[in-house]
Parts: C-alpha cells; structure tokens; sequence
C-alpha cells in the first residue's frame, strides 16, 4: 500500500504505471495487480495505490520494436474540485485533434476533497505496446493549452514511428537490466 502523490507533472501518473508499465512488466512475465484507491494531486497529495505483485523466479526479456495494429485509444479529463466545463473543452481539443467521437471522450469526476486537481490523459493501445500520455492542469491555465500540450505528446509519438515513449523508455531500462536483455525503439531518448 502506497501513500501520497498519484498525480503531479513530475512524475508518472497512477494510469500510467498501471496500463503502460504494467502492461510491459506483464510481457515480463511479473503478475501484478495495481489499483488507485484515492487520487492524491500535487501539492495537497493524500493518494493511495494498492499494489498486489507475485514473486518472479526471473524475468523475461522484452522486445518492443513495433507497435503494432491500433487496438484502442481513449482520451479521459480527470477533475477534482475543478468545475466540469474544464474537463469538457479538454476533451473538445482531444476529441477534434484525435478525430474521436464522443465515445471516446471519458470525463472521471472524482470527489471535491481529492483535490483540487486536473489531468488530462491520452490511452493509445497497440497490439504490442500500450502508452499514456498525460497534461495536467494548473492554474490560470486554459483548458485548450492542457489539451493541446498532450495532443502535441500524442501526435510526436505516432510521428516518432517507435514503439515506446520517452517515458516507459526511462521505465524499461531497470527491469530488462535485471532480465538480461531487452530492446526497443523509442524515438527521443
């Protein structure tokens, strides 16, 4: 059980850890369980994380040098304490830029006291990889300019052509070290 911050521009969200890293330790051959019991948003924090993982006599190199077919993408607006009008012109950006329709435009309205607090979190699911990309609101910030900031992130990874983000590039590094091989494409180190 972990406590404290699941949420802050300088660090990996909770959907993060548990859709992309999650996913590439699973094709490691780790079984772990990750759920978000409270969101904890910079500064006030106050977040819990349950995290359920077996023991692992070794594990498996990974190989991610494609992506793979598209199998899902989404875009969710996470708001605490932060008026809905916010969450639904994010996802307006997300949604035009993305080229999604209302389906895939999730607004996650979590209780006033878990924050104040707002992301934006962008999910592109391909055969082999899985990579969320995030843009959290501040304030006097416009709500276009989170969105945009992560459509930008978005639209830099699928141009990249590689497999893994920056960010689950820094990630997989520990866990192929200790498996003793692994490899992907990622296009900024």
């Amino acid at each position: 059980q972990i406590s404290g911050g699941t949420h802050n521009g300088m660090a990996p969200p909770f959907e993060f850890l548990q859709r992309s890293y999650g996913r590439a330790l699973a094709q490691m051959g780790v079984t772990l369980d990750l759920q978000l019991q409270r969101c904890g948003f910079y500064p006030a924090g106050g977040g819990e994380i349950v995290a359920r993982i077996d023991p692992c006599a070794q594990l498996a190199p990974l190989h991610l040098l494609q992506r793979g077919e598209r199998q899902d993408g989404f875009a969710e607006s996470v708001i605490a304490g932060v008026p809905g009008r916010v969450a639904l012109r994010e996802l307006e950006v997300l949604g035009l830029g993305m080229g999604w329709d209302q389906a895939r435009l999730h607004v996650r309205g979590l209780p006033d006291e878990q924050g104040p607090g707002n992301v934006v979190l962008v999910t592109l699911a391909h055969e082999h990889v899985t990579e969320v990309f995030c843009s959290f609101g501040e304030k006097s910030l416009r709500s276009e300019v989170v969105a945009r900031k992560a459509l930008d992130l978005v639209r830099d990874y699928l141009k990249a052509g590689a497999a893994v983000g920056e960010y689950l590039a820094d990630q997989l590094l520990l866990p192929m070290a200790l498996a003793g091989s692994g490899s992907f494409t990622v296009g900024r180190v």
